[in-house]
């Protein structure tokens, strides 16, 4: 999979032609959901619906919520161990890397975080005891027509799916707040970091910062979001392995000493640090 070329190329897909994907292609995805790095000991599952009666009956949560998201034959059921921050993370972390290998396979793709029916997600793929269906995420062959493609410009507009903030105004050197430049920075690092920044996200309201210290990256929220989190860690992770700077997040969701080390205000919440294995900017 070309990791940079998917993240790259992705966007939220919401007129689907109805056709179903291939049989090999849904094994090859679940299969990469099984293998997946997460980031707890009991990561999340990946759940198939399939059959757009189907989907369409798990995604009429809101009256008009379906007409968000047209015709999809399948969703990404994300179904947590526990209901946890932590696992939220876990699951965004996880669910992403299928997306972007969906991506990469030519195939359509859309987080829906709100406009879906629990209930009916969590029945659709069965629970155990303690699961919770956290969110889903639809998938399939984009529309080719005119009005499906129309249809995605357009409610990918109203999302305010076409802007993204700048990266100094998501990148702090050493403490919260501190400017950062991207031109004097080492431009592996910001090549990652701009793969990072195309990550998808509610509402496109990018709540991600990064703060780049002496020995690791931290991430921080500026919203309440851990799966967003989790998503925009998976690109950061998998854009520096694929630049050849292998490294590994670790989880410190709400640690109160990172948050003292980053200087972080009330309300920013402490996220996790990705070790950096390259030198100082």
């Amino acid at each position: 999979m070309d990791l940079l070329a998917a993240m790259q190329q992705r966007v939220s897909v919401r007129s689907y032609d109805g056709h179903p994907v291939e049989q090999d292609l849904l094994e090859r995805l679940s299969g990469l959901a099984g293998a997946a790095g997460h980031l707890t000991g009991v990561p999340p599952r990946i759940a198939l619906v399939s059959g757009v009666e189907r989907t369409r009956r798990v995604l009429t949560y809101m009256i008009g919520s379906y007409g968000l998201v047209q015709n999809p034959p399948h969703l990404l059921v994300g179904v947590l161990p526990e209901e946890s921050d932590v696992a939220r993370l876990d699951l965004g972390y996880v669910l992403e890397q299928v997306v972007l290998e969906a991506t990469d396979l030519g195939l359509g793709t859309c987080w829906a975080t709100g406009s879906y029916d629990a209930q009916r997600a969590g029945d659709a793929v069965g629970l155990a005891p303690g699961e919770v269906a956290s969110v889903v995420c639809a998938l399939g062959y984009p529309a080719r027509d005119r009005r499906g493609r129309f249809h995605s410009r357009a409610v990918r507009w109203l999302a305010g799916g076409h802007r993204r903030k700048p990266l100094t105004g998501i990148v702090f050197s050493d403490r919260w707040g501190e400017p950062w430049s991207p031109g004097e920075a080492d431009p592996t690092l910001v090549t990652i970091l701009e793969h990072a920044r195309l990550a998808p996200s509610a509402v496109n309201r990018q709540p991600w910062r990064f703060i780049l210290r002496s020995d690791h990256v931290a991430l921080v929220l500026v919203q309440p979001a851990p799966i967003d989190g989790g998503i925009v860690m998976a690109h950061f992770a998998l854009a520096s392995s694929a630049l050849g700077r292998d490294g590994r997040w670790e989880a410190r969701l709400g640690d109160a000493a990172l948050a003292r080390e980053c200087g972080l205000p009330r309300g920013v919440i402490p996220v996790a640090t990705f070790q950096r294995i390259w030198g100082a900017d």
